[in-house]
């Protein structure tokens, strides 16, 4: 987790040319958002664009925004009708979110240099037992011709996101049912990843000299950032551009799905070996793990299985809203339950509070199924609870293993202001679902006053605990009163905003109420 936020960095054009390009995307992805799918949408994808510029220093990313933006804004007239912006908001902060995590993933879990070199060398006799390893012909072949080598190694460096990202934004506004697909997969496949990095770690065939093969990225004068160096297998580059031309591909017919859906994948894993980066074993692997997930998505087996689990079915099946919602949460929190098994398993002890996370991992995803079990005839725990339950456990747990807390001063603020918002929303959930069989609505103003108070009342009793585990147990968890003071003040102030949050919400929700009359026939 340290090294992921040493390697975060702010870019800035390197011309006045760059800068002229990148106003000129921005600009383009502003304008063609806004007509073709709101304002609200048009701000988020250029901020998003203009971030992601700032952090990896090149244009390919805000340049394929705007590519998609002109593509939405000429079919604008078909596009499905889109929801607000707290929707889209949503789904840029779980993309983002499993995008980040990966990387936070592919930091911790590093293997040693021996066994990972060892495993390069079973890859490499595996391949040759079949004649089949090409690796450093290739490679030659490819750099001799110098354009070509610069374009692969830009590509591989630049292109992969880009692309990712303009099917990410592409499917969400023109096809939401394969989105899901699409979203989903990619984050099963980054657990999938994760896993296979930790357990076999492979050093790529540029870190191999018996091998004769060359990093072409760091001889052109680049550098890698983000990277594990010993991640070989999987890679998700081509895995996902696998994904991302099969998921493409699903909307056309004849031969022109068959060219998107190979045409991706097979430039990737020319690209991949050409700049050193992957033996081709591990383009096989990374499309495995990419598309299966995809192909299990639309599987029959979804809707048996959620007939055998009758007392959960409204959660998994595919009908109403809840299902998206714990299925959501479930494949979030079960990955950060895996998370902190295997770092267990690689490095025992790597934090003194690992029972005490995975305890709190654990309650907190039995708290959101019984939730929505029991509240399931009543439109079971809104998306806001979901999401902030999940996020404020993955704060905790990166930032326990990422010693954040005493790195960062403000973090523990951080944690307790998420954490009284978990409680809030949840208290606000249950105070609205009981009162609706007597449909007698608790008016708005005391529902979330209570639900604040709740809140704030435990964070307080949070607070007491603390203190008392000092006293008695001598735990050291208290830094003073000051201390005590200003977690008591994040804990007011996480309990006010989410109120103000769900304020909004319901006032969203009762005037799109009293729209619909007008648009029934």
């Amino acid at each position: 987790m340290a090294e992921f936020i040493d390697a975060l960095r702010l870019h800035s054009p390197g011309s006045g040319f760059e800068a002229l390009l990148l106003a000129a995307c921005l600009a383009a992805a502003l304008v063609t958002f806004a007509g073709a799918a709101g304002r609200s949408a048009a701000i988020l994808v250029t901020a998003g664009a203009l971030g992601a510029f700032l952090q990896i220093g090149h244009i390919s990313i805000p340049f394929a925004v705007a590519i998609v933006g002109v593509l939405l804004w000429r079919r604008r007239e078909s596009l499905p009708r889109q929801r607000g912006g707290f929707p889209f908001a949503r789904e840029l902060l779980v993309v983002l979110g499993g995008f980040s995590l990966y990387e936070i993933g592919r930091f911790t879990f590093v293997g040693d240099a021996a066994t990972a070199e060892a495993n390069a060398d079973r890859v490499v006799d595996f391949e040759r037992t079949f004649g089949a390893f090409f690796e450093p012909s290739l490679q030659r072949w490819v750099t001799s011709v110098e354009p070509v080598n610069r374009v692969l190694s830009t590509f591989y460096s630049h292109g992969f996101l880009a692309v990712v990202v303009g099917a990410v934004l592409w499917l969400y506004f023109t096809d939401p049912e394969r989105y899901r697909v699409y979203r989903n997969a990619l984050g099963l496949s980054t657990v999938l990843a994760i896993v296979v990095i930790a357990l076999y770690p492979v050093a790529p065939p540029r870190l191999m000299p018996n091998l004769g093969i060359e990093d072409t990225v760091v001889s052109l004068g680049a550098e890698h950032a983000f990277a594990n160096e010993f991640a070989a297998i999987p890679s998700l580059h081509v895995g996902w551009f696998a994904l991302t031309g099969w998921v493409l591909g699903l909307s056309l017919r004849g031969p022109a799905r068959w060219a998107v859906a190979l045409s991706l994948p097979v430039t990737m894993e020319l690209t991949v070996i050409a700049t050193g980066n992957h033996y081709w074993v591990d383009g096989v692997v990374g499309s495995i793990i990419a598309v299966a997930p995809a192909l299990a998505l639309q599987a029959n087996w979804r809707r048996k299985a959620a007939r055998a689990l009758r007392p959960v079915a409204f959660a998994f099946s595919n009908e109403g809203p809840a299902h998206t919602r714990l299925r959501a949460s479930v494949l979030s929190l079960g990955g950060l339950f895996l998370y902190l098994g295997l770092a267990q398993q690689v490095n025992p002890g790597f934090t003194d509070f690992w029972g005490y996370l995975f305890f709190q991992v654990g309650a907190t995803l039995l708290a959101l199924i019984v939730g929505e079990v029991a509240l399931s005839s009543r439109g079971g725990l809104s998306p806001l609870t979901h999401g902030i339950a999940v996020v404020v456990s993955f704060a905790d747990v990166f930032g326990t293993d990422g010693n954040l807390y005493s790195r960062i001063d403000e973090y523990d603020k951080l944690t307790h202001f998420l954490g009284t918002a978990a409680i809030a929303a949840g208290a606000y959930d249950l105070l609205r679902a009981a009162s609706l069989p007597r449909n007698s609505v608790r008016p708005l103003a005391d529902r979330l006053s209570l639900a604040m108070a709740v809140a704030i009342a435990a964070g307080v009793a949070w607070e007491v605990y603390e203190y008392l585990g000092d006293v008695v147990f001598h735990t050291a968890r208290t830094q003073g009163r000051w201390d005590t003071l200003n977690d008591v003040v994040s804990d007011t102030l996480g309990a006010l905003a989410i109120g103000w949050l769900l304020w909004a919400q319901e006032r969203e929700a009762g005037r799109a109420a009293e729209r619909l009359p007008e648009r029934l026939p």
